[in-house]
């Protein structure tokens, strides 16, 4: 996985990667089917939306990420806006990688942790 992760870099502009509890915050729905996340800082700060299907493409040498979501709230810009904002989706890109990042990290510990064989 790492790999696939270092192929989508170059595609990266240098930008602030947004971090966990200080950026964005995980929302639980009231279905418990989805999990909302809230933008708290910068211009779209307020922002509540979720993700849909995601998917990671190899082209070669890089990766590209392409994925779905649905605006739940947007108190300050209007939603039509939002949909056309280049810069909005750069940064839920950026929020969903550092999602699935932090994911493989957990998992990547729980791996080195857990020193017994699976027993299949």
């Amino acid at each position: 996985m790492a790999t696939l992760w270092e192929k989508m870099i170059p595609w990266k502009k240098k930008m602030k990667k947004p971090q966990h509890e200080i950026d964005y915050v995980l929302i639980d729905s009231d279905d418990k089917t989805k999990t909302g996340v809230g933008i708290k800082t910068g211009k779209f700060a307020g922002v509540l939306y979720h993700y849909g299907k995601a998917r990671i493409t190899e082209e070669e040498t890089h990766a590209r990420m392409s994925f779905s979501y649905t605006i739940i709230s947007s108190p300050v810009i209007p939603i039509d806006e939002l949909i056309q904002n280049e810069e909005f989706h750069t940064l839920i890109g950026d929020i969903l990688t550092e999602i699935l990042m932090s994911q493989e990290r957990a998992n990547e510990e729980i791996r080195i942790n857990n020193t017994e064989e699976f027993d299949i």
